[in-house]
């Protein structure tokens, strides 16, 4: 009994000493750290507000998720992409679990019903080499107008310094969709990214592995890189050859699991992923960039704080 009470009051210590380090820290915090403070005081405060109104812990309904088996997802993939599947043959890959560890919950653009991930460079090196044309040009026109050429050649200077731009704040920020692998919770099914050679297509979750390669280190040691690509073990049979999907900087284990978990319709969103809920919420935008934020998940958001109001996100 004595026990008892002695690691209690060990406890009830140990979380007075936090609370009095936390509020030492903000009382000392300037800047954008004090704005951090401020974001964490707020958002505490509007969830005391959303228990009294009797929102926070109210269940709502489900119906947006897509609640179909693997057989159902996969003839639904079938009938969109207009074929049907063929097994791909594995040589020495190895897949990883795909057990999450809990570690890591980061997954990527986030809106509640889909996640964004990012391939391998495509867009983003045609819009780079875009860029560099235009600003070779621009270079270009200036030394020949004024050395050899006609003057007016001039007048295409401009293109070096504008020509980039457009391609990066113009062409990219509107293109970059097209480079993007939609991870959907609510249909259970992934859509690939748009490639130079082949079209989208649609998978479900379950037939994406990761085969997990080396991590590559930074020449001066000052960081890793994992080389981990998603592979197919099925693929429409209107394809030649099986596609793989490289990921922009690779992929770990703790990346996919937690996508894999996203996917998960039996449980809710982790808390971690609210965060990029509000974010998209605020700015009113998918996860994909293409359009406004998805009007199923508004009802777990405050129009007003712009904020998560319910404990559970599904």
């Amino acid at each position: 009994m004595k026990t008892e009470q002695k690691s209690g009051h060990s406890t009830e210590k140990s979380i007075l000493e936090l609370c009095e380090g936390y509020e030492k820290r903000k009382a000392e915090a300037t800047g954008e750290r004090k704005k951090f403070y401020d974001e964490i005081e707020k958002k505490s405060d509007n969830e005391d507000k959303y228990i009294k109104q009797g929102k926070y812990f109210e269940s709502l309904n489900k119906d947006h998720l897509h609640h179909q088996s693997y057989e159902e997802r996969l003839a639904k993939a079938t009938e969109l992409n207009g074929c049907d599947f063929k097994k791909s043959t594995f040589k020495n890959e190895a897949f990883v679990s795909r057990e999450h560890t809990d570690i890591d919950h980061y997954i990527g653009w986030c809106d509640g019903q889909v996640v964004g991930i990012r391939r391998a460079p495509g867009i983003w090196l045609v819009c780079l080499l875009i860029g560099c044309i235009l600003f070779i040009c621009g270079g270009a026109a200036l030394l020949f107008g004024i050395t050899s050429g006609p003057i007016w050649l001039i007048f295409f200077t401009p293109l070096a310094i504008a020509g980039p731009w457009f391609a990066d704040q113009v062409l990219w920020k509107n293109l970059d969709w097209l480079d993007k692998i939609e991870f959907n919770r609510h249909t259970g099914l992934v859509r690939t990214s748009h490639t130079l050679l082949r079209r989208p297509f649609y998978i479900p979750i379950e037939d994406i592995e990761l085969c997990q390669g080396p991590v590559v280190k930074n020449a001066r040691g000052s960081g890793e890189i994992p080389t981990g690509s998603l592979v197919l073990t099925k693929y429409p049979a209107k394809f030649w050859w099986r596609p793989s999907l490289v990921i922009l900087g690779g992929m770990e284990k703790d990346h996919w699991t937690a996508i894999i978990k996203f996917m998960d319709i039996s449980q809710p969103i982790h808390m971690n992923i609210q965060e990029s809920i509000e974010e998209h919420f605020k700015k009113d935008k998918n996860a994909m960039g293409t359009g406004p934020f998805p009007e199923s998940m508004k009802k777990y958001l405050d129009a007003e704080d712009k904020q998560i109001n319910r404990f559970e996100v599904w």
